[in-house]
């Protein structure tokens, strides 16, 4: 064999071997060239630094720091947009030497992101508080400052809980602020020890609590033990007991049985209670001969909504309750309190140690049954007589009848707890939330009707005279939800002494009646009289969650409003479901 020849032959093998391997190669960049596309190049971008300055009011020059300035020159002008919390503000100057934007903060901007806007590409970039009249009161709840000096505000109450309503008690020149709905615990605390003639005494921060109105901080005055087994709707003041009603949905207070869903509450806290003779099946077991009872001996079988006092001192209790409930302490034992229950369903009387009053909402001489609503009850107010607050109560809900009198959804109670026929209002559709403001002697009804009183009402908002006829000179604008399931736009309605009213819903943008542009306001927003936007008062940024309930108050010599309900987050900082904002010029 010729070792040349094999020699030559072994590396024009090698060779060939090479040559299809690239050829293979080439054939397979050629197959799969173009399967993925080559990434879009971003030529915009915020750098990530705060804008300077980091806050402003209407007008102020504010300039951000972005890369690829130099490429947004090259455009035409309306190619570009810069945006404000979705708000668009102008460009002063682009500068591509520094790489930074200089834009001028428009009316009506409110708090939230920069984006600018390339064609149809948008770019996000840092948050910009915008100042106003509006502004979180960090004097209120706040627990120090951390080592920048910021203010370390309370989380408040328990997530997934609710503040139902807010109380101000005035005792000469001192005041206080009760809170009460469903939580369980106050800025992650769920007990405290105050002191009481001298004895340490540990209550439970649930459901019902006493703040200071200037700092926001538990009172240690107030010890109700354990308190309620279940959530608080309101505090009533009583004419014939030196304390309040405390209603809502609970059987115990301060772990003692036989409460009704509601109960007599001194100022201190403690339940107003009375030692009792029981019936005792067992006469040697003499521990069980007495017991510690409510003195009040009344209530109702299901939670109440809403009571109030009428002008003949009577309790006037309103819910979806069907029975009153008396405790009958002489049958009672030890162990189980036994009750009378008479039907009386979705409002009733009693006096103000819980004894039924016959005369009102209730036939005891035609020898039926009255039948209450046919469909539920939701809220309740009681609007002035003269010079006092005892006034007439009206009652909204998805009922179309009261004791089978024709009602739509909403009415107003006469003397004998029945529809007082000369009030007319009606709405098309369920109410959900009534208002009343006693100095402006306005109503404000919120649901998901479309029509109230003939009229068109197409985000479920309207206000009203004190005898339901509509007051068309409050006209809501045009209202976009924040999402494709916002549900209601209109959840909270309540009216400032001044005539302004503050709105909370499902909505991220608001038209002004009679305006051409929407605005953005995320859930929240203050309205003039008129239903204009408040100018101003509309500069926070955004709401997450629901408003149940306000309270205007001070901070310090400003103006101020107490905001309690279900919420997470307003002007995009961090709550739990309780803040102070300022409504004036801080």
């Amino acid at each position: 064999m010729n070792l040349k020849t094999n020699k030559t032959g072994l590396i024009c093998s090698l060779v060939s071997v090479m040559l299809l391997c690239a050829y293979c190669t080439r054939k397979n960049d050629q197959s799969f060239s173009g399967a993925y596309k080559p990434a879009v190049k971003t030529f915009v971008k915020f750098s990530g630094s705060i804008p300077v300055p980091s806050s402003g009011t209407a007008g102020t020059l504010v300039t951000f720091k972005i890369a690829g300035v130099d490429s947004l020159l090259l455009l035409q002008p309306g190619d570009v947009q810069f945006l404000l919390n979705g708000i668009e503000a102008k460009i002063e100057k682009m500068s591509p030497s520094d790489s930074t934007i200089t834009i001028v903060v428009p009316d009506n901007a409110s708090s939230g992101a920069a984006a600018i806007v390339v064609k149809d590409r948008m770019f996000y970039g840092p948050q910009f508080k915008v100042r106003g009249d509006v502004w979180i009161d960090s004097t209120f709840n706040n627990l120090g400052t951390d080592q920048q000096g910021k203010p370390i505000m309370g989380s408040g109450t328990n997530a997934n809980s609710t503040i139902n309503r807010v109380y101000l008690e005035s005792i000469g020149a001192a005041e206080s602020i009760y809170i009460m709905g469903s939580f369980t615990s106050f800025n992650g605390e769920t007990g405290y020890t105050s002191i009481s003639g001298g004895a340490n005494i540990t209550s439970s921060r649930s459901f019902l609590l006493k703040l200071d109105p200037r700092t926001g901080t538990i009172k240690n005055d107030f010890a109700k033990g354990a308190g309620t087994d279940g959530s608080v709707m309101g505090l009533l003041p009583l004419t014939r007991f030196p304390g309040y009603l405390v209603y809502g949905g609970f059987s115990l207070y301060n772990n003692r049985d036989g409460v009704n869903n509601m109960t007599r509450m001194y100022p201190n806290g403690g339940m107003d209670s009375v030692i009792q003779n029981v019936y005792n099946p067992n006469p040697l077991e003499t521990q069980y001969n007495v017991d510690t009872l409510p003195a009040f001996i009344g209530g109702t079988d299901i939670g109440v909504i809403k009571a109030f006092l009428d002008k003949d001192q009577r309790i006037i209790s309103i819910g979806n309750f069907k029975y009153h409930r008396k405790n009958l302490y002489d049958l009672s034992t030890y162990f189980n309190v036994t009750r009378q229950n008479t039907y009386v369903p979705n409002i009733v009387a009693t006096d103000q140690d819980g004894n039924l009053d016959t005369t009102f909402n209730y036939d005891i001489t035609r020898g039926q049954l009255y039948t209450g609503a046919n469909n539920i009850v939701t809220d309740a107010v009681q609007i002035r007589d003269g010079n006092g607050p005892s006034g007439k109560i009206i009652v909204v809900g998805g009922f179309t009848a009261f004791n089978n009198v024709p009602v739509q959804r909403i009415f107003m109670l006469d003397r004998n707890g029945q529809p007082d026929p000369g009030f007319k209002a009606q709405a098309n559709g369920a109410i959900n939330r009534i208002t009343y403001n006693a100095t402006t002697r306005k109503l404000l009804v919120v649901g998901i009707f479309t029509q109230f009183n003939g009229q068109s009402t197409p985000n479920g908002l309207v206000m009203l005279n004190e005898d339901g006829t509509t007051y068309n000179s409050f006209t809501m604008g045009e209202l976009l939800p924040n999402s494709a399931s916002a549900g209601n736009l209109v959840t909270y309605a309540g009216q400032l002494n001044d005539g302004r009213v503050v709105i909370g819903g499902n909505f991220a943008k608001y038209k002004n009646p009679g305006g051409s542009a929407f605005i953005t306001r995320q859930n929240f927003m203050i309205l003039n009289a008129d239903g204009t936007m408040a100018e101003n008062m509309n500069n926070t940024g955004a709401l997450n969650g629901t408003i149940t309930d306000m309270l205007e108050t001070k901070s310090g010599t400003k103006k101020a409003l107490l905001l309690v309900g279900r919420f997470s987050l307003f002007d995009n900082e961090t709550v739990g479901n309780i803040i102070r904002i300022g409504i004036e010029p801080k």
